[in-house]
């Protein structure tokens, strides 16, 4: 008889992007993880990169699971992006298992304002169609009859890369004149810089260059001073009753 701390958990991550962090769910023991997105072009990069991994096509507005599916659900930097918010928290909720758990990731309100100085196109270049104030996310999940678990401010240093990013004017596949920070040896090398103040860091090759353990500290104290003024994100958990 498998004990309950050996049950595999299935987890479905919508959103998945090119697919890293999928990666790193799969990578815990008794993980069965699926990467959902939109955008056919991460789907088919995550299927090359991350082949033992199940990915899939597929609107979060309609998921394409039977109810009662997952143990847990991730929606991280998602529910700005989507047209039917109800809808998708609806359909969240129906594939998520009794006592299953949803974690949610937004950008935060003061954030999104600051962003919109620097670059009044930013909405509508990579498809931001609301701004999430104090209070509202946890009104919609419990109309879903969801219980929240933890709420916290975070991410207070991506706003450095962010304004980098946002100065530039290039033309991108995945972000129109917005950019990424995978366009170009410069901006991987931005990108990796401020990763070294991560924890995320000791998960990528970066690991490897131990001025990390100097950094991620430094990273830890600025964060949570800058949180409380200017935080990049809400972040949540919800567990369905």
């Amino acid at each position: 008889m498998v004990s309950k701390k050996q049950e595999v958990k299935k987890i479905l991550e919508i959103g998945c992007g090119q697919g890293f962090r999928t990666y790193l769910l799969s990578k815990q023991k008794n993980n069965k993880v699926i990467g959902i997105d939109a955008s056919k072009k991460d789907i088919e990069i995550c299927k090359k990169r991350y082949p033992r991994i199940e990915f899939l096509n597929m609107n979060a507005e309609k998921l394409l699971f039977k109810d009662k599916s997952f143990d847990q659900v991730l929606a991280i930097d998602i529910l700005e992006h989507v047209d039917n918010l109800r809808k998708t928290i609806a359909e969240i909720t129906r594939v998520l298992k009794s006592k299953g758990k949803v974690i949610v990731n937004v950008p935060h309100y003061k954030s999104e304002e600051w962003l919109l100085k620097i670059r009044p196109t930013y909405f509508s270049e990579i498809h931001h169609v609301r701004f999430f104030k104090e209070g509202e996310i946890e009104s919609l999940f419990k109309e879903s009859k969801m219980v929240l678990e933890k709420k916290k401010k975070k991410g207070f240093l991506q706003h450095f890369e962010l304004y980098f990013l946002f100065k530039r004017k290039v033309k991108s596949d995945s972000q129109l004149s917005i950019g990424s920070w995978r366009d170009n040896f410069y901006t991987k090398a931005v990108h990796a810089f401020f990763l070294m103040f991560d924890p995320v860091v000791v998960r990528t090759p970066l690991v490897y260059f131990p001025l990390w353990i100097i950094t991620v500290p430094i990273g830890f104290v600025f964060n949570w001073f800058g949180n409380l003024f200017l935080p990049k994100s809400f972040y949540y958990e919800f567990v369905k009753n």
